[in-house]
């Protein structure tokens, strides 16, 4: 029997299995493993769902999404996540949801990854990822490619 879901309308997504060892991985780099769940085209363009496991010693700088919000759910590992001014420890189990417009930062605590369940909205965290695999480690520290694929992915330091 295949593992793979079926769709009864190609204009319109069916349901989808997702089995974490197919999944192709959008994102793998020192920092960060990405694998996609549901997709924007899945979703319709309402949420994209990540599988992220972050790397011993990672983190995320400060910033905001003016037009996004995000919904983190720890599967396994700890992290230190700084939503709004207010630090908070997460262990496998707990979650953050953050709004648009929120301030917010993270990093890994300890000696394991942490793996996350991400849920992006609106849906289009795939088109972000495209954008980032499109440029080279080198091009991506590029002062001005940085600012563009910053905006693009709306992704606004603090």
């Amino acid at each position: 029997m295949s593992r793979k879901g079926s769709r009864k309308n190609p204009a319109r997504p069916g349901h989808k299995f997702f089995f974490s060892d197919e999944a192709p991985v959008k994102t793998d780099t020192s920092e960060v493993t990405t694998k996609i769940i549901v997709g924007d085209n899945e979703s319709e363009g309402r949420y994209t769902i990540l599988s992220d496991l972050w790397k011993v010693g990672f983190s995320v700088q400060p910033h905001y999404h003016a037009r996004h919000f995000e919904t983190f759910y720890l599967v396994s590992g700890e992290a230190e996540w700084s939503v709004n001014g207010e630090a908070h420890r997460l262990k496998a189990g707990d979650a953050v949801y953050i709004p648009a417009n929120t301030p917010h930062s993270a990093r890994t605590i300890g000696e394991k990854p942490a793996h996350f369940i991400l849920i992006y909205s609106h849906g289009d965290y795939e088109a972000h990822l495209e954008r980032e695999a499109s440029y080279t480690d080198a091009e991506r520290n590029d002062p001005e490619i940085k600012k563009m694929l910053r905006k693009l992915n709306d992704f606004n330091p603090i």
